[in-house]
């Protein structure tokens, strides 16, 4: 399998070599010339050898034609804040030019920073169903290893040909692509392509220029959900629920009275007064849900934890808030918690979390389930996305159920089944969309 690996990257990187120096008609004529010293073995019965010849010299002549080029070019990219999966983006690439002479039209290659699979990748992705049934994938591996490396990279940036630049002068240009995976893609370098008079080979510069890029999860239209959880009693209020410490719901400025806790002093109205003023609070009350994230990957079944990711990425962007507070609960390393709602951060925060979200591993599901143990006593409903409906999480949807709190059961796949006594609605990863759209609209 290394041996193998190496020899793809050797391939893949000699392929890529080749798409930048020869143009079109390059590859056209290097075709012919192998034809014709295929077909041209015997000079006295065939033409062919006349016609490699004649290939070869225009091959040759193109190269030397081509020559060393170094333009006197800097580029600028501007990239959005962030992008989507599957959504188009646009973005723009200002080239200036610090040369006393124009620039005639080039062909501009944006590319992105190539990361080869290694050997688990790799065989991991040949574990998955080939809908193709490509005998020559499935004995050699090669179009499935460069797929990969496609996903790896996030997505594929057609050549685009720009109008010349003129003496120290600046174009723009317009460059576009679908990204294909969540998470950053790192733009590395961007190439620029001249042809030779005779239209066969490109001369290549490359200018440096790394920029990374945040791709949002795959968004799904869900119905309106229903949260019926009422209101629940919060002590210390609203900044409590973002850390640890009292606080609560500010009503108005008063004088200081004997009694009154330092801590609630308002050093700029006492700054202002002369005498000491406090800030007066009342207890809040208010309604927190939880999004519960599964990412213990089962059978390293990695298209259904994406399609899990999508889904919990689809309700926290499409959850109607109100002054509702949402924890969105999973764990990587450790167990996490990010809160959304009421000022505290919006919905954005949670997708760019989810942005980055892999897969535990190395921890048992314990974790979470102590995670939204511990939140249970403040959660008015709860929502779970789940990779399985196996004996842990069971545990873990009674333990709500027993301390009261709504809950709707969205499990990916069929890994697993049981009874929790609340309704439980399957998401098959490969009709997410359709999944999602006929999920339950209240809570169980």
């Amino acid at each position: 399998m290394p041996r193998t690996l190496k020899a793809f990257a050797r391939v893949y990187r000699w392929s890529q070599w080749a798409d930048r120096r020869f143009t079109p008609a390059g590859i056209g004529v290097v075709y012919l010339m192998i034809a014709a010293g295929v077909f041209g073995v015997d000079a006295g019965r065939t033409m062919g050898f006349q016609i490699f010849s004649i290939a070869a010299a225009l091959l040759i002549c193109a190269w030397v034609g081509a020559g060393r080029w170094r333009p006197a070019l800097q580029i600028e990219r501007r990239l959005p804040d962030h992008a989507t999966v599957g959504v188009p983006l646009t973005y723009r690439l200002l080239i200036r030019s610090q040369s006393s002479r124009a620039t005639p039209r080039l062909v501009v290659r944006d590319e992105f920073e190539d990361r080869l699979p290694t050997r688990e990748e790799f065989s991991s992705a040949g574990r998955r169903p080939d809908p193709s049934g490509n005998f020559f994938d499935r004995r050699v591996g090669y179009p499935r290893w460069v797929a990969l490396v496609r996903r790896l990279r996030g997505g594929t940036i057609d050549p685009v040909t720009m109008a010349a630049v003129p003496a120290s002068g600046e174009a723009i240009v317009d460059i576009g692509f679908v990204p294909e995976r969540r998470g950053v893609v790192r733009l590395a370098r961007t190439r620029l392509l001249r042809p030779d008079p005779l239209g066969l080979i490109n001369a290549v510069t490359t200018l440096v220029r790394p920029q990374s890029l945040l791709v949002l999860p795959k968004l799904y239209d869900v119905p309106a959900i229903e949260l019926p959880g009422s209101r629940r009693h919060h002590p210390g209020g609203l900044q409590a629920a973002q850390q640890v410490g009292e606080s609560q719901e500010f009503l108005q400025l008063r004088d200081y009275r004997p009694g009154d806790p330092i801590r609630r002093l308002h050093w700029p109205s006492t700054a202002r007064a002369g005498r000491p003023i406090v800030k007066e609070t009342s207890e809040e009350f208010f309604a927190r849900y939880g999004l519960v994230l599964d990412t213990f990957i089962v059978n390293d079944d990695e298209v259904a934890f994406e399609a899990a990711v999508s889904a919990a990425a689809s309700l926290a962007a499409r959850l109607t808030l109100g002054d509702a507070l949402l924890d969105l609960m999973f764990v990587e390393d450790r167990a996490l918690t990010v809160t959304a709602g009421r000022g505290i951060a919006s919905a954005h925060a949670l997708l760019r979390e989810l942005a980055e979200v892999a897969p535990c591993r190395d921890r048992p599901f314990d974790v979470l389930a102590t995670r939204v143990d511990e939140h249970g006593s403040r959660m008015s409903a709860c929502i779970h996305v789940l990779l399985a409906f196996d004996g842990p999480r069971r545990e873990m949807i009674r333990a709500l159920q027993v301390a009261g709190v709504p809950q709707i059961v969205l499990v990916v796949g069929n890994a697993g089944v049981g009874d929790a006594g609340v309704p439980v609605h399957h998401i098959d990863p490969e009709r997410l969309a359709v999944s999602l759209a006929a999920m339950p609209v209240r809570c169980g």
